[in-house]
């Protein structure tokens, strides 16, 4: 009568008869050199024939079968469950691809697997369960740790409250090069987002050289040098970016998008991220977007007759309000303080964006994707039924999104928008040819606001500017078009300043911004030369008989006022 074997007594028995293959039964012919290389050869074995035992048992269940020692682990898969998770469930995620990931088991009766499981389908991942041994399971393990020192940098990325020194210590641009320099890898992101954020940046740009890495802050939209690292930490801090934005570690050639959040001071930023690969390694950008905004509607820089327009037409029930500008213009910031103002518990607000740039309390917002077929058109359209008694489109740029926003606006809604045009009079023949029909244009069209950011001179160090006779001779021309009725008055000082730089702007002369606009409503004389399909010429003609200022007066006059200097008016209306 044979005795039946336990599973333990099966592998006793065959790591001996392996044993006797590989001694040949004799101690005799062991030789010491060797050891090393038996040992391996041993272990190998051992291996394998585990191996060959989870193929059998998972045949036995009827599951797939893998092998992890045959492929790398995907750091972006192993990221899908924290560590606790894995181990708690016996669960190893090895592959992904989108929402799709591949995750090893030891067990299916773990009494862990069918909540984690659930877990993964509410957060839109399918996934597929394979069989894997325990020594590969340990083996794999082990990839944690390259992941858990950049998801502890999460935690640490905060501006502490009780530290005025440090934070005042960061606010100037060489203490951060000198900052930067001693720190180490783990620490470097703490120190850019810190000083990033202490200096009003909106963006931290990081370029790799070929034996340094420069970094530079846009600070009132100019980028600023800031610091210089060695090349030989950016590769740690680029895998801490990569694992926080949730973009993949092991993809270095073609672009990536992300974004993570941090939190300071009570204040949330969110991290937009952009890798690029460039020469001499990924470039990369993070921009850097608060969830509050500053500007009240007052603080935009609005003046004299402007100022009148816009706060009129803000508060009419119906119409649409357009900002026009390049990127980095500021029209975003300027739609968003009308909201601020409209926010009001009986008035319901509906935003469009692409992307949703800031967060505002008591307004639905909604974030557009193109590629799954939520245009700014469509969504506008089910906006609509929504009964909401403001819309802001993040984007008029084409004929559908141009025409819905028209017809909501004479249906009784207000809505704001932007637009891509030089100039305000550019709006109209803009959103003419791009196909909307004047007798719907007319009566939608309320204002037209154009606009740039002109960095404003720091208070601490403001002093008289000397102006050349030419250039005198320039200004004075463009300030003596200044229309009669358009309630500007030129100070009779006629005195120009600029910033000579000090610690308190970082001896940039600079600090903050402010806008500078034109303006015209849609009046009837205006609607007739819509009607009459009128060029660009003819309705500014009009607009500036109705009383409108151009931006580069609007800059000039705050130059007078000391509010920025000449050389920015012409920097930002002649770039």
């Amino acid at each position: 009568m044979s005795m039946i074997q336990t599973p333990q007594q099966k592998r006793d028995e065959a790591k001996k008869r392996r044993h006797d293959m590989i001694f040949g039964g004799t101690a005799a012919n062991f030789q010491l050199g060797k050891a090393e290389k038996l040992a391996h050869a041993v272990k190998e074995l051992d291996r394998k024939f585990e191996e060959e035992l989870a193929a059998k048992r998972a045949k036995e269940l009827g599951l797939p079968y893998f092998n992890l020692y045959a492929v790398p682990i995907d750091q972006d898969a192993l990221a899908v469950l924290t560590e606790e998770q894995a181990r708690g469930g016996q669960l190893l995620p090895f592959y992904r691809e989108k929402n799709y990931i591949k995750i090893g088991m030891l067990d299916p009766a773990n009494p862990k697997l069918n909540s984690l499981m659930s877990d993964l389908e509410k957060r839109h991942f399918e996934a597929d369960l394979y069989i894997i041994s325990k020594s590969a399971y340990d083996r794999a393990m082990e990839n944690y740790k390259a992941i858990r020192a950049p998801q502890k940098d999460l935690e640490q990325v905060h501006i502490e409250s009780d530290s005025p020194g440090a934070l005042q210590r960061l606010r100037h641009l060489q203490a951060i090069g000198e900052e930067i320099q001693r720190v180490s890898a783990t620490e470097l992101m703490n120190i850019l987002l810190t000083s990033a954020v202490a200096m009003r940046s909106s963006d931290i740009h990081l370029q790799p050289e070929s034996d340094y890495i420069s970094v530079r802050f846009r600070i009132d939209g100019v980028l600023q040098e800031t610091a210089k690292f060695h090349n030989a930490v950016y590769h740690s801090l680029i895998s801490r970016i990569k694992i926080l934005s949730k973009l993949k570690i092991n993809l270095t050639k073609l672009p990536q998008d992300g974004s993570f959040v941090v939190e300071t001071a009570g204040q949330n930023y969110e991290i937009r991220v952009s890798l690029l690969p460039s020469t001499y390694g990924e470039a990369v950008v993070m921009r850097i977007l608060g969830d509050l905004i500053a500007l009240e509607f007052e603080q935009l820089g609005l003046q004299h007759l402007a100022y009148s327009v816009v706060e009129r037409e803000i508060k009419k029930p119906n119409g649409l309000i357009l900002t026009t500008g390049p990127t980095g213009s500021g029209k975003t910031t300027t739609l968003y303080s009308f909201l601020k103002r409209a926010n009001k518990p009986g008035i319901k607000i509906i935003t469009l964006e692409n992307p949703v740039e800031y967060r505002l309390e008591g307004i639905e917002q909604i974030q557009i994707d193109e590629k799954s077929g939520l245009t700014f058109a469509s969504a506008l359209r089910s906006v609509l039924r929504q009964d909401p008694d403001v819309c802001m489109v993040g984007e008029i740029r084409d004929f559908d999104t141009a025409e819905v926003a028209a017809q909501a606006a004479l249906t009784g809604h207000m809505v704001y928008s932007t637009l891509h045009t030089n100039d305000a009079a550019g709006a109209i023949p803009r959103l003419l040819n791009l196909g909307v029909k004047a007798v719907i244009l007319a009566p939608a069209l309320s204002c037209v606001i154009a606009q740039r950011l002109v960095r404003k001179l720091c208070p601490d160090c403001k002093t008289v500017e000397k102006i050349d006779a030419s250039l005198r001779s320039r200004i004075d021309h463009i300030l003596s078009t200044i229309p009669k009725n358009s309630g500007a008055e030129i100070p009779n000082s006629g005195a120009f300043y600029r910033g000579a730089g000090c610690s308190a702007c970082n001896y940039i002369g600079y600090r903050g911004r402010i806008g500078i606009f034109e303006v015209f409503p849609v009046d009837e004389a205006m609607q007739q030369l819509i009607f009459a399909g009128s060029s660009t010429v003819e309705i500014k003609a009009q607009a500036v008989k109705s009383g409108m200022i151009s931006m580069i007066q609007d800059g000039l006059l705050k130059a007078l006022k000391g509010v920025t200097d000449v050389a920015e008016v012409f920097r930002v209306t002649e770039e």
